[in-house]
């Protein structure tokens, strides 16, 4: 941090933690890992840490921890929300982001698949 304050940056930060959870809801990840290893990275939680670090320097008091966390749960909830939502797709968009100039190769498939898509709707 003191050489990007002396303008001696930018430097890359590798930030390392831990993955609490199991993969996925179908992952027993006891398979795999001991609990006490989890338990002992419960302790060094990035987040819980920094909630401490900010509170102990009466920068953050429970009020503004629990705004933060209210706007973090709306903003999970939104996104759960939107994942859940099934997008209208256009299979042309197939042909239309590949290429800025599509090739011929390209514009015979996207217009094969034009045809096709007509012929399903009539």
């Amino acid at each position: 941090m003191e050489l990007c304050r002396q303008g001696k940056g930018p430097l890359l930060v590798e930030a390392m933690t831990y993955r609490m959870q199991a993969h996925t809801n179908a992952d027993d990840d006891t398979r795999y890992r001991e609990r006490d290893e989890v338990s002992e990275w419960v302790a060094k939680d990035p987040i819980t840490r920094m909630q401490r670090y900010l509170t102990d320097q009466d920068a953050l008091d429970d009020a503004a921890s629990e705004q933060i966390s209210s706007h973090a749960e709306d903003m999970a909830k939104r996104l759960r929300e939107a994942m859940a939502t099934k997008p209208e797709l256009d299979p042309q968009d197939l042909f239309r982001h590949v290429y800025s100039e599509p090739t011929t190769q390209l514009r015979e498939q996207s217009d094969l698949l034009a045809d096709e898509l007509s012929r399903e709707e009539a």
